[in-house]
């Protein structure tokens, strides 16, 4: 057979049959052939390798979202490079230079700073396929991959006002995010839809935010709901309430964006709005190996995002008893344009996950 025909099997086209394609694999094995992927760099071509850049690793949303992408890519030949910015502007932006050096197929990120729209440019400029993902910036030709936050916010505040709550407050930070920005919309449309007044407690970061929301609690009549715009900002808070001994759901009802693995084992169990990380990470995977075996630039092509649903679990926090889930009808949709009671649960707010800077 031809070196042409070879060349395709190894970089995934789509012209071979699947019997010559499985010839070409067991001679492969048979000879225990490598791709070089300098001698591929050397001859102008990318290597099968993508760049993959998050803000924190030690969270395990994007833990999970990094662990869909590799074994996404993986199953398609390519090794994605994994890299994580701290949240840090400087430590992104001598990440993308990295990965530009390394001559990558495609670019998957979840941006922290504006900064990187330059940088992204760059790679878009040499016909190098990018995809946002969790949250983006403008001003740069991407793909995007993204929850419905909106809805899921919404959904949040109308189980609230279900349980008659009509003083309900949004608590967070980080809304310089799109993200982040999506649930406060979402958040409001419910308020004002329900002839309420938006009441909010918002700072830039999240030191200080619950010393903000224990005195509003103490001026305030009871009853009183909270609605907290990422993880982080639940742990904070449910730790604050505990030491004032304020109780949860009696004195003051709770739900948080974003659910996490042990929010189930608190001592009152957190009612949460649930992202799709595997999900989240998948998609924006296959729509980036998509995009770089299809080659296409075209400006429809090029403005397609992914929006996946959100899910709203049940627990104790808002003021229900059993455990359940509310799931909003359809699909994703492609547009076009736990602690331990307790004493533990103070060893658990210093946990990486309940004192890092916070996902958003």
């Amino acid at each position: 057979m031809g070196t042409m025909t070879v060349s395709r099997v190894i970089n995934g086209g789509e012209l071979v049959s699947s019997e010559t394609a499985a010839r070409v694999r067991d001679a492969i094995r048979k000879l225990g052939y490598e791709p070089n992927e300098a001698a591929r760099i050397l001859k102008g071509q990318s290597a099968r390798m993508i760049g993959l850049i998050v803000p924190d690793l030690a969270d395990p949303f994007f833990a999970v979202c990094a662990h869909a992408v590799q074994s996404t890519a993986v199953r398609q030949g390519y090794m994605p490079l994994l890299l994580a910015s701290e949240r840090d502007r400087e430590s992104e932006s001598r990440e993308l230079a990295m990965l530009k050096s390394r001559h990558v197929a495609g670019v998957l990120i979840v941006p922290s700073s504006p900064s990187c729209v330059t940088q992204l440019k760059e790679f878009r400029d040499q016909g190098i396929p990018v995809v946002m993902f969790d949250r983006t910036f403008p001003g740069v030709d991407t793909k995007h991959v993204m929850v419905d936050n909106q809805q899921g916010a919404e959904r949040a505040v109308i189980h609230l006002l279900d349980h008659g709550h009509r003083n309900i407050f949004c608590v967070g930070y980080d809304r310089q995010f799109n993200s982040i920005s999506e649930r406060i919309v979402g958040y409001q449309r419910a308020m004002r839809e329900a002839g309420l007044k938006p009441s909010f407690i918002l700072a830039d970061q999240l030191e200080g935010i619950s010393d903000k929301v224990v005195r509003r609690l103490h001026s305030c009549e009871s009853p009183v709901a909270v609605f907290t715009l990422n993880n982080v900002m639940s742990m904070n808070l449910l730790q604050r309430l505990q030491r004032e001994g304020i109780r949860v759901p009696e004195e003051v009802a709770l739900i948080g964006f974003d659910d996490f693995e042990l929010a189930s084992l608190l001592a009152v169990p957190l009612t949460a709005v649930r992202q799709p990380a595997e999900e989240l990470g998948r998609s924006a995977t296959r729509l980036l190996l998509d995009w770089i075996h299809s080659g296409v630039q075209s400006r429809e092509a090029l403005s397609e995002q992914v929006v996946l649903p959100t899910e709203l679990v049940i627990r104790r926090s808002c003021g229900c008893d059993p455990p359940k889930s509310v799931r909003p009808e359809g699909r994703s949709r492609r547009m076009f344009s736990e602690a331990p009671s307790g004493a533990n649960l103070e060893n658990f707010a210093h946990s990486p996950l309940a004192t890092q800077a916070g996902r958003w």
